[in-house]
């Protein structure tokens, strides 16, 4: 008896959390253009689903370009927060004088400086940017995207 009773009050529950929420994504804040006077080009990594469907039908062609496919940037931090990338884009802006970068990739704002062809230059951007108070910041091996950047 106590156990049918158990059962009739907790198979609901089960049953009830089954029905997850599905969370849109759809939205990206970069399109709103309202950090005008950041110094930082805003990045948006797109899906490869997205990235074949804006070829469409375009003929496929070869492009000779003069710049590697990957760069070296540090990555001073990453929060989900855009008044907390505003204000670490500020900051960083005021200490470094190197290209920076604020990519958004869904839900994150990831706050990068620099654009190093080698790891030995990354990591002296990287012990600068220790000693001035990132003590988080890491190097991160990324595809330069010149196109996107300009």
């Amino acid at each position: 008896m106590k156990l049918s009773v158990y059962i009739s009050l907790v198979f609901p529950l089960f049953i009830w959390g089954q029905n997850t929420v599905k969370l849109d994504e759809s939205f990206d804040p970069t399109t709103l253009n309202d950090w005008s006077n950041s110094r930082a080009q805003i990045e948006q990594i797109k899906s490869l689903k997205s990235y074949y469907a804006d070829l469409g039908t375009q003929v496929d062609t070869v492009e000779l370009k003069e710049y590697a496919s990957f760069v070296f940037r540090v990555q001073l931090g990453s929060t989900n927060d855009y008044d907390a990338a505003i204000l670490l884009e500020e900051r960083a802006s005021k200490t470094f004088d190197e290209e920076m970068v604020v990519q958004f990739d869904s839900p994150y704002y990831k706050i990068r400086v620099g654009r190093m062809n080698n790891r030995e230059d990354a990591q002296r951007l990287q012990q600068f940017a220790i000693q001035n108070g990132y003590r988080r910041a890491w190097i991160i091996r990324t595809e330069n995207t010149p196109e996107k950047e300009k």
